[in-house]
């Protein structure tokens, strides 16, 4: 025996020699393989086709024609290239199967395409159907508009004559009424009148009964105009001169900003620019000099024995720190406090001030001298503020004051400058 699975061997009997093939190994494998590739052939056809439209029908037919060839045994069909170890009977129905499958989606394709083509035509002639119904409906609107038009025109100028007459009465009622300084009187019947002409005036080309009115209308609007200016420019400069003449009005922001609204139709040439331009150089002025913002703070509460005591407070704009233990960093306070008298009180929230039986502090108003100003401590011997003296005569200067510096002794810290921000200090507000 030369192979057991496969070859020659000789019979151990008749000494005949025997030939064994060997089975091919894989045939299914491929057989798998073959198939995949016929559907994605099938498929790919059928989306071309479905594309082309009528030319994917018309290579459908060829595909059906070659195939049936192919069945005939006269050509090699679609299907023998495809499968080409199937048997002639499923070679023939894979052709024709192809054929058909490529027809059918060439049709369907052109189907689809020739009936969007009819529907983009529709919508096309739907859309200029009713562009052309929108411009006769223009058209007909613009006749009828025309035709009213010339018929307004028409009427306006029969009635012409007696429209000037009445023009012109009523320009004279209004020149009577301006030469008596009825002024609002007069500007009402003005705008009556020209409403009542304002149709007449807009005729082409301007007609001649109206000119001469028409200049007498526009001198007096001229000088209802003029009077108003001049009754507006009164009352902003005598609202001016009310502000820049107070010098706590003048420190009102509201009434500096409405103040300095300008006058609706100032002119150059007006009598009183001169005067308007000086007064608001003197509100420029006053928000220049503008104070801050108010930081005092008001409380109001009830006196235990009997009355009310009123407070008004401001912290020291710097900060400082002392040694332990009264480290930390800190402000000071300014009070004014109002009850049975006036009383002012500087304190610290940490800290010794060093007054035995009263001490001296240095305060400066804005940018005035510095001050020496006697102080005490207070009754229960606490160190930690100081009533200052002469407690009238501080409140009067702090009122015109925007800040206010106090130099006061600390028990092993020295002298500090506290300094206090006090513009806008109300005084009626503890009262």
């Amino acid at each position: 025996m030369l192979n057991g699975s496969a070859g020659q061997y000789r019979c151990p009997h008749c000494q005949a020699i025997n030939v064994v093939v060997a089975p091919v190994a894989g045939a299914p494998a491929s057989s798998r393989g073959g198939a995949r590739t016929v559907v994605a052939v099938f498929l790919g056809c059928a989306v071309v086709a479905l594309l082309a439209g009528w030319w994917g029908l018309a290579l459908g037919v060829g595909l059906l024609a070659w195939a049936l060839a192919g069945a005939l045994g006269k050509v090699k069909g679609p299907g023998a290239l495809l499968r080409p170890t199937a048997t002639k009977t499923g070679v023939s129905a894979l052709g024709i199967g192809l054929g058909a499958l490529v027809a059918t989606c060439g049709a369907l394709g052109g189907v689809s395409a020739r009936d969007g083509a009819a529907r983009r035509a529709r919508a096309a002639e739907e859309a200029e159907a009713a562009a052309a119904a929108e411009r006769a409906a223009t058209k007909e609107r613009a006749a009828k508009e025309a035709a009213a038009r010339a018929a307004h025109e028409a009427e306006l100028q029969a009635n012409l004559g007696a429209a000037a007459r009445s023009y012109a009465a009523g320009l004279a009622e209004v020149d009577g009424l301006v030469a008596n300084e009825r002024w609002d009187e007069a500007d009402a019947k003005l705008r009556e009148v020209a409403a009542a002409i304002a149709d007449y005036r807009e005729l082409t080309p301007p007609p001649e009964a109206l000119a001469a009115s028409v200049s007498q209308h526009s001198a007096l609007q001229a000088k209802l105009d003029g009077h108003r200016r001049e009754a507006a420019t009164a009352a902003w400069i005598a609202a001016a001169e009310a502000i820049v003449g107070d010098r706590t009005r003048c420190q009102d922001h509201d009434l500096v900003a409405n103040a300095s609204a300008p006058i609706d139709g100032l002119r150059r040439e007006d009598p009183r620019y001169a005067d308007v331009e000086a007064l608001r150089a003197k509100l420029d002025q006053c928000a220049r000099d503008m104070p801050p913002p108010s930081e005092w703070r008001y409380a109001v509460r009830d006196d235990p024995m009997g009355g009310q005591i009123a407070f008004a407070k401001v912290l020291s704009r710097n900060t400082f720190e002392f040694d332990f233990p009264y480290a930390g960093e800190q402000r000071a306070s300014l009070t004014i406090r109002e009850g049975k008298g006036t009383d002012v009180i500087l304190a610290v929230e940490r800290g010794q001030f060093t007054c035995f039986m009263g001490c001296a502090v240095q305060v400066r108003f804005d940018d005035g001298a510095a001050e020496r100003w006697r102080a005490v401590g207070p009754s229960d011997h606490s160190t930690q503020s100081l009533f200052l003296r002469r407690e009238a005569a501080f409140v009067k200067r702090l009122k015109g004051a925007r800040v206010v510096r106090i130099e006061a002794e600390f028990f092993q810290e020295g002298r500090r400058v506290l300094e206090f921000p006090v513009a806008r200090f109300d005084a009626a507000a503890l009262r």
